[in-house]
Formats: structure tokens, sequence, C-alpha cells
């Protein structure tokens, strides 16, 4: 089941970096989360995934400037993330 309350209602990138965020690129919920949304006929541009990671990292950037030291795993786990996005995560595959 998907809580849609945090979607946006004029980036669909933004929401499909935010769904997606835990994911690795191509697993199976990520195949089958696209595959249900392509079925509703939403089209994906041929960089989707980049273009998602970036408004995810726009994100992640956000969540952490507005952290502080009494969230420490909050920290620690955006650090991860954004590591992972900009140093590694399948980059080739996203260009």
């Amino acid at each position: 089941m998907l809580d849609w309350k945090e979607a946006f209602a004029w980036n669909r990138h933004a929401d499909l970096g935010n769904i997606l965020r835990y994911e690795a690129n191509g697993s199976w919920i990520e195949q089958h989360f696209i595959k249900a949304y392509e079925v509703e006929g939403m089209v994906l541009e041929k960089k989707w995934r980049l273009l998602s990671h970036l408004e995810d990292l726009v994100a992640l950037c956000d969540k952490l400037s507005h952290s502080t030291a009494e969230t420490p795993n909050r920290v620690q786990d955006l650090r991860r993330l954004i590591a992972g996005t900009v140093w590694g995560g399948g980059s080739a595959e996203l260009i």
C-alpha cells in the first residue's frame, strides 16, 4: 500500500525519487512500481531515473539542513543516501 499524502502535484520525478529512495536501481520493487505506473498511462522519459535521483537529492539535502545533533540516526541515513546518489549507487546507469 502506498500513502500518497506526501506526493507533490507538480513534479512526478520528485515523487518517484521519494518513493524509490531506498530501492536499488532495477530492484524488484522498482520494476513492479514502474510497470504499474506505466500501466496507468504514465509515460516516463528515457532519463526518468536520473531526473528522479536529482530531484530526490534536493529533498535529501533539505532534510539534512533541517536535521540536528539530536537526530544522529537521521543525519547518518541522510548522509549515506546523499553520498550514494553523488558518488555511487549505479550513477553510470543514471547517465
